[in-house]
């Protein structure tokens, strides 16, 4: 392993596969997704593929938990030889993540560990918090300072966005996730609500019915928000068929466009669903 003096570290519902990852240049602390007395470590001992197959079969929602401060302690120790440590989470709103990393931060500094460990709030979820960690591994490798690398990321808390459309709301609403999402929704009309996360909560902005409104409005979105029309990444739960037509809806308009293409891991995929499509990129102007 390289040694850096700034190293970036995220968790693992960035939705970041390990490759993924390690390409970007940053690592991830594992959430845990449990079906009864079975707790599997997301990422590492659950691929999503595994993941949705059990859902589809189980008649009860997964528990998912955040990491112990431990835990976190455990892969913070690993860069006990850099200068700061970026830990960038999935937002308070949705999960006690950055709760433990906050502690497990504490803990080190009360043991004179080496490293300044900062936590950072993304106030956002899924492949919008892989892409803030994804921007910091980017502005180390190009020589940035550590405050410059943080400027960024308190910009980017606001300018990030992320837009997906679920098959159902059921899952939100078992998971007690619902957030600001209006339940009135007319499923049996076929009607989707288009959800995205704006100052730390599950938001809906706008609605849907059918498969090809569903791709045209998130196009339409970035589009219309985008900071840059040269990449985008591409989320789906499960949904590999509904995720190639919206990268070719996108193609048509930005035919040079470097489409990303992620699958939701099992922590965000147990409140989403399978059957979800959405968008991840930076915005124009402050989101909130």
């Amino acid at each position: 392993m390289q040694k850096k003096d700034i190293v970036i570290i995220t968790d693992s519902s960035c939705d970041y596969s390990p490759e993924q990852a390690a390409n970007a240049g940053f690592s991830m602390v594992p959430l845990t997704v449990s079906f009864g007395e079975q707790n599997f470590l997301e990422g590492l001992e659950i691929t999503p593929s595994q993941f949705y197959s059990r859902l589809a079969k189980e008649p009860e929602l997964p528990k998912t938990s955040q990491p112990s401060p431990e835990m976190f302690c455990s892969v913070f120790k690993k860069y006990k030889d850099a200068k700061h440590i970026v830990c960038i989470t999935i937002s308070s709103g949705l999960s006690g993540t950055i709760r433990s990393a906050t502690i497990a931060a504490q803990m080190l500094e009360e043991e004179n560990f080496a490293p300044k460990i900062h936590v950072v709030d993304s106030l956002n979820g899924c492949t919008a918090t892989g892409l803030m960690a994804e921007t910091a591994a980017k502005m180390v490798n190009e020589g940035k300072n550590i405050d410059e690398i943080l400027a960024r990321l308190e910009q980017m808390q606001k300018t990030t966005a992320i837009y997906f459309v679920p098959d159902t709301l059921e899952n939100l609403r078992k998971g007690g996730r619902i957030g600001n999402v209006r339940a009135a929704v007319g499923s049996l009309l076929g009607i989707k609500p288009i959800l995205t996360v704006i100052d730390g909560k599950a938001t809906d902005i706008g609605k849907c019915r059918g498969a090809a409104q569903v791709r045209q409005k998130l196009v339409q979105k970035f589009l219309e928000c985008a900071k840059s029309l040269k990449e985008v990444i591409v989320i789906h739960t499960d949904a590999p068929v509904a995720a190639q037509e919206l990268i070719k809806e996108l193609k048509k308009s930005v035919p040079e466009i470097k489409i990303n293409l992620h699958i939701v891991g099992s922590v965000i995929g147990t409140y989403i669903g399978a059957g979800a499509v959405g968008l991840a990129f930076e915005e124009k102007q402050p989101r909130w």
